[in-house]
């Protein structure tokens, strides 16, 4: 086995000690991080000796999510397992794509948690190569398409931007025009111009993908 350290990066205290005590009691070297900060998180590992780190997704507020720990904790020389309540498959792509060695659900039992973080801290692999290859690509995809809307939405006007964000609120072009004391011909061009930048051929369409990049 490379190494008996365990970390426990969850915002709960009470999964938190309560996975340290139970990897305790297995003769696992088992700490929690108190940090909620992602750059405290990342000081208060420097601290142990490197090991697995076992990653909550969900930390709260000030972690924007727990995905973007995967990186810089194995840079650190950590392995990496996520222990997670949710179903975010965009989350876990990435934690994958990043070097997670896999993931746990949290209603799982803690003797399927131990095998896997077993497996994880001696190095094995904890998801199946063909798992491991399909989160990587539907990572892939998803990045590739969120750098596409980027390029789209970057083509835009300031002023086009404003006039699709109020698209997107549901108004119409005449209230539009009212609020920007433009004439209606001036928005109705706008939006034209909207469509054509961001290959779109309606407005119910152009919408659409300000609610796609809004959940990316």
């Amino acid at each position: 086995m490379r190494s008996r350290t365990v970390l426990v990066v969850d915002d709960h205290q009470l999964v938190r000690t309560t996975l340290v005590l139970a990897l305790r009691a297995q003769g696992f070297d088992a700490n929690y991080v108190s940090a909620t900060r992602k750059e405290d998180i990342l000081i208060e590992a420097r601290e142990h000796v490197p090991g697995l780190v076992l990653l909550d997704l969900d930390l709260g507020s000030e972690v924007a999510g727990g995905e973007q720990l995967v990186r810089p904790l194995r840079a650190a020389g950590w392995s990496v397992l996520i222990v997670t309540a949710g179903h975010d498959a965009l989350a876990l792509a990435r934690s994958v794509a990043d070097g997670a060695r896999g993931w746990v659900h949290k209603s799982e039992s803690f003797e399927h948690l131990l095998r896997a973080v077993v497996a994880a801290a001696e190095g094995r692999e904890v998801l199946s190569v063909a798992a491991r290859a399909e989160f990587v690509r539907f990572h892939q995809c998803h990045a590739g398409r969120k750098q596409d809307l980027t390029k789209r939405f970057d083509r835009l006007s300031l002023r086009e931007r404003e006039v699709l964000d109020r698209l997107a609120e549901g108004r119409q072009a005449v209230v539009i025009a009212g609020e920007f004391g433009v004439s209606l011909a001036t928005v109705r061009a706008h939006i034209r111009s909207v469509l054509t930048k961001l290959q779109v051929g309606s407005q119910l369409a152009a919408v659409a993908l300000v609610n796609e990049a809004s959940r990316s």
